[in-house]
């Protein structure tokens, strides 16, 4: 990570880059509007989602795709109050058609135009309704209890935390309410029938709030509809889901969608966010706020168990499980770190200047992780470098994307949350026994989770979703499908089927189950719940490709995610990467350094978490080190550069000192005795073995010097208090060292950020004992060192 004080130094209201209360001209507005100042609506909250492919309503309007009979077998009645029947089915080969003829399937030649597929040379007609999406969720996923597939390349579980903290702040469909919903003939209820052979939910399972009992005593699961766009959903205008977020990653979870979210959320003062209790000057110990109510007397987040009501953020669904709050807070709390170094630079700034100006660099440090470091592991080697904004661009999310694309998620999700503590300590949480986060009550279990996500191996992209999401069977849980649900939703939204959406996304059709997966059992599996390819629900399809991506994603996936997400960029007037020369709002300077970045540099500057591996989305390894807060010159000269700046009211002083081993010992030049970190005399010792030092003079400023460093030796970090070389010696002043045993409260101080990939390393230290907690602030920014080995 480069110093980011280049960022924080700069004065963007001096320059006019940015302009208070503007309408929306230099500052992102809450509701997304004005983003593009031609068509000031677009990416807002209750527009409706984009199609990539045709609508595969059955009725052509609003009728589930894929079925003309419900749950319990009664023919599904269409808007125009007839029966509703399949639409016939495009067939593109003659040996496909010959081999659905020959199972008593009727396909004809497709001279009559039956087919919403001009170029479809046959079709199939009155096609029989694909299976029950519990009985295909039964037949394409084999976990039993507590058993896993994890990601053969190593990704953690980050991948599916963060991917659905970022999946929140882009979409969120409006439920089905029926007041709003009148013009639908049929029930919004659109159950999924669970079948009498089933083997987790047999016959005599009771009722319970996710389960009822159909007519002839069957099971079904109970399943909502969405709503529709008013005015859509009626003769001659299909129905159209809405989308009740914004579209851009602007960080809307973290800063709401709606002026209640962004008033409950914000604290106006000094530019912060609202935290549970403010009694540290720390941000990296906070909570999030207690969730409150809001003007129609509802809690503005979904209800949770902190406190009985649970946390409240920018999105409702914050509480939906402990690593999901995680996320929230580590984005809260980077938030109100920016906000407090931005006042030490700019004491002159209003609450609304630093707000703003903190708000725009977290959503830029946010959306560089996203696109650079998260979505590559998601997709492949498929992102392609900024070009420039581009008005004519779209940000609205697919249907496609929002209900099935991004739900891989969740079959990357674990069957349980593993918690690290600080001495290294494992528990494992069932997942269920995480909904609500009913696991976060102090600063520490954030930390926990954190650590514990770096550490376990997500599960593969593929059709094998973990039993506790498909069943949740553990007492007092709610029985429920999560995978068989996600399939409903994209029949709910009317989307059209595996191969369609592939030939929008410009793939080739497939034509045998086979291409689609080398696994020959699941292939026959699918072959016998669909018959044909040209019938496969979406989110099928995408799950049983495969894999061309590290996350074992398959194409169609990494197609429609990049197609999402390069629009989302591009369409951005206010992106990160946009230079101010262009209309942007970020120095080229403030770019490259927002884009050194890494989503571990994040942990370590809002948590109490000092070392995590350089990707923090792949599991730690030999390929994958976490960084040791040493500076490792074998193979280097020891010619270097150095840009150091400060940001502390002490005279602290810098340096290096020449270590033998990663343990820290020093060999003692006189005696040839080694010490260790916490010996008597190791201070002293290190401060005898000091090789290069650094020190600002000024307050709030940035040095540059030329060093010489011993070239091929393994060098350690440390910080004076308010001192030079000499005090140590005297005993009249504190040194700090990057290994914990050697400082006196036991605390870490120094911070190595990045991943040196350039041969710039960046430490960050903190200059205040933790033993007195209120003053420390434990913000690791009192001085930074950028060194460039030459």
């Amino acid at each position: 990570m480069t110093n980011l004080n280049s960022v924080l130094q700069r004065d963007p209201f001096a320059d006019s880059t940015l302009v208070v209360n503007d309408e929306g001209i230099t500052i992102r507005l809450i509701d997304g509007s004005r983003n593009n100042l031609d068509q000031v609506s677009l990416g807002i909250p209750n527009t409706p989602f984009l199609r990539l492919a045709p609508i595969e309503y059955e009725d052509g309007i609003q009728s589930p795709a894929g079925i003309a009979f419900d749950a319990e077998g009664n023919a599904l009645i269409g808007i125009d109050g007839n029966t509703v029947t399949r639409q016939p089915i495009p067939i593109f080969t003659q040996a496909e058609a010959d081999r659905l003829n020959g199972l008593g399937l009727n396909v004809i030649s497709n001279t009559e135009g039956l087919s919403n597929v001009s170029d479809a040379p046959f079709v199939l007609l009155n096609p029989p309704d694909r299976p029950s999406t519990r009985v295909i969720s039964n037949a394409t996923s084999n976990l039993e209890e507590g058993e896993s597939d994890p990601n053969s390349n190593g990704l953690n579980a980050f991948i599916w935390a963060f991917g659905q903290f970022v999946n929140h702040d882009t979409d969120l469909a409006a439920n089905g309410l029926k007041d709003e919903n009148q013009n639908r003939l049929e029930l919004l209820n659109f159950p999924i029938d669970i079948p009498a052979d089933d083997p987790n939910f047999p016959p005599n399972t009771p009722p319970t709030q996710e389960i009822s009992t159909q007519a002839d005593g069957g099971l079904q699961f109970d399943f909502e509809r969405d709503a529709f766009l008013s005015g859509t959903g009626v003769s001659g205008n299909p129905g159209k889901a809405i989308n009740t977020v914004t579209s851009w990653l602007d960080l809307s979870v973290v800063y709401g969608s709606t002026q209640e979210e962004y008033q409950a959320i914000r604290a106006f003062s000094e530019g912060r966010l609202n935290v549970f209790l403010d009694e540290t000057v720390a941000t990296n110990d906070d909570l999030l706020p207690l969730n409150i109510t809001g003007a129609d007397g509802e809690l503005i987040s979904g209800k949770g168990a902190f406190m009985d009501v649970g946390f409240l953020a920018g999105d409702t669904r914050v509480n939906e499980n402990d690593s999901l709050a995680s996320q929230h807070t580590l984005w809260m709390r980077n938030h109100n770190r920016l906000a407090q170094e931005l006042y030490r630079f700019h004491p002159d700034w209003t609450d609304e200047q630093i707000y703003q100006r903190s708000r725009q660099i977290n959503i830029a440090q946010y959306q560089t992780i996203v696109l650079y470091e998260w979505l590559p592991l998601m997709v492949g080697n498929v992102i392609t470098d900024y070009s420039s904004y581009n008005s004519n661009q779209t940000p609205e999310i697919t249907s496609e994307f929002a209900a099935a694309g991004l739900r891989v998620g969740h079959t990357q999700t674990n069957n349980r949350i593993d918690t690290i503590d600080a001495d290294g300590n494992l528990t494992s949480l069932q997942l269920l026994n995480t909904f609500g986060s009913p696991n976060i009550n102090d600063s520490s279990d954030i930390d926990n989770i954190l650590r514990g996500a770096s550490q376990t191996i997500t599960e593969d992209v593929d059709t094998d979703v973990v039993f506790d999401l498909r069943n949740a069977l553990v007492p007092n849980a709610i029985g429920f499908d999560l995978y068989a649900a996600n399939q409903q939703r994209g029949r709910d939204h009317g989307l059209a089927d595996y191969n369609q959406v592939r030939t929008s996304l410009g793939l080739p059709r497939v034509t045998t189950f086979s291409e689609i997966t080398s696994n020959a059992e699941l292939a026959s599996t699918l072959e016998n719940l669909y018959q044909t390819v040209e019938d496969i629900d979406l989110l099928i399809g995408l799950f049983a490709e495969d894999a061309v991506a590290p996350s074992s994603a398959g194409e169609t996936i990494q197609a429609m995610l990049w197609e999402q997400y390069e629009r989302i960029r591009d369409a951005d007037r206010f992106w990160f990467e946009r230079p101010i020369e262009d209309g942007g709002f970020f120095t080229q300077e403030e770019i490259a350094a927002i884009k050194e970045v890494t989503f571990a540099d994040i942990i370590k500057l809002n948590t109490e978490i000092t070392t995590i591996q350089d990707n923090a989305f792949v599991i730690s390894s030999d390929n994958n080190p976490s960084s040791d807060g040493l500076l490792d010159l074998t193979g280097f000269s020891g010619q270097a550069t150095a840009t150091v700046t400060r940001e502390a009211e002490y005279d602290n002083l810098i340096g290096f000192y020449v270590i033998a081993d990663q343990e820290g010992t020093i060999i003692d030049s006189i005696t040839g005795q080694s010490l260790t970190p916490g010996q008597d005399g190791y201070a002293e010792a290190a401060i005898d073995a000091s090789v290069a030092e650094f020190k600002v003079d000024e307050n709030l400023t940035t040095v540059n010097f030329d060093v010489t460093l011993p070239g091929g030796s393994l060098l350690a970090p440390y910080l004076i208090t308010d001192g030079e070389l000499e005090d140590v010696q005297n005993g009249d002043a504190e040194v700090f060292f990057a290994f914990t045993a050697a400082n006196s409260d036991g605390m870490s101080h120094i911070l190595q950020l990045g991943n040196s990939s350039d041969n710039t390393f960046t430490f960050a230290f903190e200059d205040l004992s933790g033993n007195d907690s209120e003053e420390s602030d434990r913000d690791f920014n009192d001085l930074v060192i950028d060194l460039t080995i030459l």
